[in-house]
């Protein structure tokens, strides 16, 4: 078979495609919420699949009705969950210390590279919180539980683990600390989760050298949620755009907390 490809300049209108991190973000939430949430999220992954996976294993009910996902939230945690990751480095760092929050004992599994992904910086935080490790790497089981308190932890090796303690000491009764030992990287996505949170009426308050989350309180969803379009994947089609006729994109939040977002502001750079 012969195929001709004419050039031509890119144009027209897109959807843009869902954020990961903000998805992730958002199932969590609505697992550990007071009442059952509908998710806009019209499209999904093998990462998310294993999120929604882990949330189910821990007893929420999860159910895709066309573009949209209901999650009904953790009622009662069964004795001996498997969570099973896939290769979802963000599904293992974000469920670790969830689990470690809400269920006396849970088993950890992946494949592929996952057993391989480092992980030390946050299972020392939780070992130094009273949880205990089968195995130094996947798959393993946890036992303890979480209290809260004061979580000190490197700011330069992973936002993932910083992600996954936000959830998880929010989940919690009582007032927490996180204290960074070195400098933020990665802030942007810190503050995907911090907007996660907020939509859920979770506060967490900025401290000098981490974060603050308070005693008092409850996740508290919106009827209706939407994940946000995925800056990252848009920005392609934005620059591609600005090199042709022009191109339209919808889904995205001019007011979103994702780093990629300033792709716009390079755009007019460039005029």
């Amino acid at each position: 078979m012969d195929v001709c490809v004419s050039p031509s300049s890119l144009q027209g209108n897109i959807s843009a495609i869902p954020s990961k991190s903000d998805a992730h973000r958002l199932l969590i939430c609505s697992a550990l919420s007071t009442r059952p949430t509908r998710l806009y999220l019209p499209t999904s992954s093998e990462d998310i699949d294993a999120t929604c996976r882990c949330l189910s294993a821990l007893g929420a009910e999860i159910l895709r009705t066309g573009n949209y996902i209901t999650v009904t939230p953790i009622q009662e945690i069964p004795s001996s969950p498997v969570l099973d990751c896939g290769e979802s480095g963000s599904t293992l760092r974000f469920m670790l210390p969830v689990a470690a929050a809400i269920c006396p004992s849970a088993t950890f599994t992946g494949k592929g590279r996952l057993p391989n992904r480092p992980l030390g910086e946050l299972t020392n935080v939780l070992k130094d919180h009273g949880i205990c490790f089968s195995a130094p790497s996947l798959p393993f089981t946890i036992s303890g539980q979480l209290k809260s308190g004061i979580y000190q932890i490197s700011g330069n090796v992973s936002s993932q683990y910083i992600t996954g303690l936000l959830l998880a000491l929010s989940a919690l009764k009582g007032s927490s600390e996180i204290q960074l030992l070195t400098e933020l990287e990665s802030a942007a996505y810190i503050d995907i989760t911090l907007h996660a949170l907020a939509r859920f009426g979770i506060k967490i308050s900025k401290t000098e050298n981490g974060w603050s989350i308070p005693e008092n309180k409850e996740f508290a969803p919106p009827a209706d949620l939407a994940v946000e379009g995925d800056w990252s994947n848009a920005a392609f089609f934005l620059a591609a755009g600005a090199l042709g006729h022009g191109v339209t994109l919808s889904g995205l939040d001019l007011n979103s907390p994702q780093g990629d977002k300033a792709i716009l502001s390079v755009l007019k750079d460039f005029g």
